[in-house]
């Protein structure tokens, strides 16, 4: 009688993808083939089953500080992965040194790679692992000299008008590998001039949007446009590369509006009493300070400007990804606080004294933001949300997973606030310049959330150190 044959260890296969925008542009080697290809490859073996995906977009090969390449190593020394599959060796690495460094601990914890499209690499033989070493050192010259090649490819490319990218600035489009003006210029030019109007580029962008239907961040408007030597028609020493949107006057003019503005905003002397402190409660970025302009006119008739300072949720002011609209002057803040605080102390203290020895487990809730990050990068490979999103949204994940513990021990003794409260901190609070207010809320206050329970109200709630 045969004894039965014992069944096939299960592989977790780890999908290692890597591409940058140049790479993709020229061969078409793009994060969805990757992904697609390294699924399928393990969809054909049934003793494998998918670990992860791991995404490093934009990223050289010859580099070891990669986001999600660092995460795979990690869960590899957890003991998670036990094979690592890519299409080829170059999207492993291109540097012998970081190969031969990474392939000493996947060794150590019993983890092997696939390159799925070069089969003949094998690291299980001391023959086949000096094979790998020996193509690293070849791929690592490679890549240094495609650095060289590829900038000579782009001078003459540049000097006879042909695009070096298929990325070019709103207003304009590629025919015959060349920039001509797009149906969306006159629009882009309007946008433009309203900027030089009005001088601001929060009014511009959303100008742009109610008028036209154009939808950019004031990050790409600035840079894309505005700071966009293309826009006079001139490129890399090329004065004549592409067609001219604006004069050279008009170019020069934004650039002095641009860099004012920016020099206005670093010298800036207001000291914000609660900056850092707010966040919005309903999309939980941090409130920035600005300032109400209020026209006031007097009884001899002169109209005289008042500057408040104030505080408002940028996702809602600037990309409308927030329905917590509207500034919040800041004596408002004060307001409410110097006259509910001491309440809401005493509340603390009696909470704190009530349950001063219980524990919070955040394990459960550090769990669902890593699950947020993955239906993120899905969201990412499947083309639902563009890179600039994916790295902005997955940086704000990762920064709630690094400030919450696993378990926060209990609070400790809230002897600060036990001796402010026998003291008359409302009337000293007067006293005190913008400095000195934002150190006493920050000697006590962890940070305020704002909510909106109507177009003119506002909800606090006030989280204690």
């Amino acid at each position: 009688m045969k004894k039965s044959q014992e069944p096939e260890k299960l592989l977790r296969v780890a999908v290692y993808v890597r591409v940058s925008s140049d790479e993709q542009a020229e061969r078409g080697d793009s994060v969805r083939d990757q992904k697609e290809r390294g699924i399928k490859y393990i969809d054909d073996h049934k003793n494998m089953i998918l670990q992860d995906i791991y995404l490093d977009d934009g990223v050289s090969g010859q580099k070891i500080d990669r986001d999600d390449f660092t995460r795979l190593i990690h869960n590899v020394k957890e003991g998670l992965v036990d094979l690592i599959i890519f299409t080829k060796l170059d999207r492993w690495f291109r540097s012998l040194r970081h190969y031969l460094n990474t392939q000493a601990i996947l060794e150590k914890h019993n983890a092997a790679w696939t390159a799925i499209d070069q089969p003949y690499f094998d690291t299980s033989t001391p023959y086949g692992r000096a094979f790998v070493a020996q193509s690293m050192t070849w791929a690592e010259l490679e890549a240094q000299n495609d650095g060289i090649r590829v900038s000579d490819v782009f001078r003459t490319k540049v000097e006879h008008g042909e695009v070096i990218t298929g990325k070019v600035p709103r207003g304009y489009k590629i025919e015959n590998k060349r920039m001509v003006l797009s149906e969306e210029a006159p629009a882009i030019y309007d946008g433009i001039m309203h900027f030089l109007k009005y001088q601001s580029m929060n009014k511009t962008v959303l100008y742009m949007k109610d008028k036209y239907g154009i939808v950019m961040t004031l990050q790409n408007f600035r840079q894309s446009l505005l700071r966009n030597e293309k826009i006079t028609g001139r490129y890399r020493g090329n004065e004549s590369y592409c067609p001219r949107l604006v004069s050279d006057d008009t170019f020069k003019e934004i650039q002095r509006i641009l860099d004012q503005n920016s020099n206005i905003k670093s010298s800036q002397k207001y000291s914000y009493v609660f900056s850092g402190l707010l966040v919005c409660d309903e999309c939980g970025y941090k409130m920035g300070g600005c300032h109400i302009n209020v026209l006031t006119k007097r009884k001899n008739g002169d109209t005289v400007r008042y500057k408040y300072p104030a505080y408002e949720c940028k996702q809602y002011r600037v990309y409308k990804k927030c329905d917590n609209g509207g500034e919040i002057r800041e004596v408002r803040i004060e307001e409410y606080l110097l006259k509910n605080v001491r309440e809401q102390f005493s509340s603390y203290i009696a909470d704190f004294e009530t349950n001063s020895r219980r524990m919070i487990d955040n394990r459960a809730k550090k769990n669902q933001i890593r699950k947020k990050i993955g239906r993120l990068k899905d969201l990412y490979l499947n083309e639902a949300i563009t890179l600039e999103e994916f790295k902005t949204d997955k940086a704000k994940f990762e920064s709630q997973l690094e400030e919450l513990p696993d378990i926060e021990q209990p609070a400790q003794d809230p002897g600060t606030l036990k001796s402010i409260l026998n003291t008359d901190f409302e009337s000293m609070y007067l006293h005190l310049d913008n400095d000195q207010k934002r150190l006493f809320w920050r000697s006590v206050i962890k940070e305020i959330r704002v909510s909106k329970s109507s177009d003119r109200h506002r909800e606090y709630t006030v989280i204690f150190l």
